[in-house]
């Protein structure tokens, strides 16, 4: 039994198909179908049922499952306690939601160090809920996750839950973001309704409704928007912000230092209410540890130096 295996089982029960599970992990789907078939027959039991609807647990497999995420976590966890502890390597794994503050804060924060030392931080974008799991898991050390402030409440007692402290690093409403030469660049206050024809480039994990309602407007719709292309990578976004004709995007807080050539705008607009919240959030254990406690402090005091909403 490997580690990885329980790890594919894992991801199975999550995704609820092979596929999903593949794509999640970066795996090819035959890799994960032999895994999970030489699992099975070396434990003598079937883990999931194979069906029209996806891979559903047995009842044996939900006993396992429990078992799996203990020593999954476990191992994550003991890794991330005890490897690059050496005193001249700096070394963090930092998860985040789609933030141009949060890059930017760690480009300038890998300035800070002199040239003669070691460093080796690794920067995922990924979703809220991934994060959570990840550094619960150890398998990130710092996570930056985005909730309505209105969630507040449920989200710390689940970090509480998972043993994770959690701090707030900034408040905001959503803004857009478009060219300085984009018709609607001229309103302080840009119009909602005025958006319906203009192209909105959206993170390709999203989904446009849940998206608006969760972090916009309770009120949005898909018929809100006419024009929409999904993007699943930050470097082409901020590309196509170039190429497609009067494009926009919602973002959070934006830094000076992410559009040092001015040829953007940040924009606010009325219609985004709801009042959402990013946390930076970590294990308590590792909460004294010098390199992440540096970072989080770092990223505090950047975001209330360097957030300007007009860019």
């Amino acid at each position: 039994m490997k580690l990885q295996q329980l790890e594919y089982v894992i991801a199975i029960a999550q995704e609820g198909s092979i596929t999903a599970a593949a794509k999640k992990l970066y795996q090819a789907q035959p890799n994960i179908s032999i895994a999970l078939k030489e699992l099975e027959s070396e434990i003598g039991m079937q883990i999931f049922w194979r069906t029209p609807n996806g891979m559903v647990l047995t009842p044996e497999g939900e006993d396992f499952l429990l078992r799996a995420k203990e020593i999954v976590e476990s191992m994550h966890s003991l890794e991330s306690d005890y490897s690059n502890r050496s005193d001249d390597t700096v070394s963090l794994r930092i998860e985040s939601t789609i933030s141009s503050y949060v890059a930017a804060a760690v480009g300038i924060w890998i300035n800070s160090f002199p040239e003669a030392e070691k460093i080796s931080i690794h920067l995922l974008e990924t979703v809220t809920n991934k994060i959570i799991e990840d550094v619960s898991g150890g398998r990130a050390d710092i996570g930056v996750i985005r909730i309505p402030s209105s969630q507040l409440g449920v989200y710390a007692e689940q970090l509480k839950s998972r043993k994770l402290s959690c701090r707030t690093v900034t408040e905001y409403t959503m803004k857009l973001l478009m060219r300085a030469d984009h018709p609607l660049a001229k309103y302080d206050d840009v119009p909602f309704e005025e958006l319906k024809n203009y192209v909105q480039i959206l993170h390709g994990d999203d989904e446009l409704s849940v998206f608006g309602r969760n972090c916009v407007n309770p009120e949005y719709s898909e018929e809100s928007q006419n024009k929409l292309l999904y993007v699943y990578d930050r470097g082409s976004k901020m590309s196509l912000m170039n190429t497609a004709k009067n494009a926009f995007m919602w973002v959070s807080p934006v830094p000076k230092q992410a559009f040092p050539d001015k040829g953007v705008v940040v924009k606010n607009c009325s219609y985004a209410n709801i009042h959402m919240r990013d946390l930076v959030v970590c294990k308590k254990s590792n909460e004294n540890n010098r390199v992440i406690k540096e970072f989080i402090e770092f990223l505090a005091n950047f975001v209330e130096r360097a957030i300007d909403s007009d860019i």
